[in-house]
């Protein structure tokens, strides 16, 4: 065993949980042990840091932070290769989980992919600062995370809608009404095929842009708008599954 490999004692230490806790999530498969010759377990540094990472906290610091917070590069996709690479890896480690059929990962891929397109396709040429997404994912806690700092759905409808008022107004035109054929001003229509597939399977949505939250609870087929005191200045969403 080398020094990036923890017994399962160092291990519940590392992470300030029981030895039968680590058991229960091994056997769940939340958060796996590997084995050794002998039959013991003991699990790899690198994993434990990425499992104690929480990454709805660091993307949302990502997304609303005045100056850009440092994150892991792995978490960084600064062009649309890179995240298409990251996505298809997604989707890969969906379909080797054995609560997901290959129709379940496609759609999870295919909402993921629609609000990762959008980033860039608005914003290309309109970023105020960084450019690129913020893309992470954890199978075994069953979320997925998406930011950037690019312009925000206000700013990006007002271009085909300029009397819309507020944050709001803009989420809930952009995940109910088709807004435009046209590219690159169809950025509503994506978000309402997200919701469509939200609302009939098992993912549960938050999504923020500027002062407004949309959240689509799984399968309830009822979106609900509502004002935050967080600004987020581009978008930020979570995706649990």
């Amino acid at each position: 065993m080398n020094r990036e490999q923890l017994t399962i004692g160092k291990a519940a230490r590392y992470l300030q949980v029981s030895l039968d806790t680590l058991r229960r999530w091994d056997a769940s498969g939340k958060l796996l042990a590997q084995r050794s010759t002998g039959g013991h377990r003991y699990y790899s540094l690198s994993d434990l840091q990425r499992f104690r990472i929480d990454l709805s906290v660091l993307g949302e610091a990502w997304a609303m932070s005045e100056q850009v917070p440092d994150i892991p590069s792995e978490y960084y996709c600064e062009r649309t290769d890179r995240f298409s690479t990251r996505l298809d890896r997604f989707k890969e480690s969906l379909l080797v989980s054995e609560n997901f059929s290959l129709n379940l990962a496609s759609l999870l891929v295919a909402v993921v992919g629609e609000i990762g397109d959008n980033s860039f396709v608005h914003n290309t040429g309109n970023w105020p600062d960084v450019p690129g997404v913020f893309f992470a994912y954890d199978i075994s806690k069953h979320i997925v995370v998406l930011a950037d700092r690019g312009r925000g759905i206000l700013k990006t409808l007002r271009r085909v809608r300029p009397t819309l008022n507020n944050d709001r107004d803009a989420l809930l035109v952009a995940f109910t009404e088709f807004v435009s054929g046209r590219a690159p001003e169809n950025r509503g229509n994506g978000l309402k095929l997200v919701r469509e597939v939200v609302e009939t399977n098992p993912f549960e949505l938050h999504f923020q842009s500027g002062l407004a939250l949309a959240h689509i609870p799984a399968r309830d087929g009822h979106i609900k708008i509502s004002g935050t005191l967080q600004n987020i200045r581009g978008m930020f969403a979570q995706i649990k599954f």
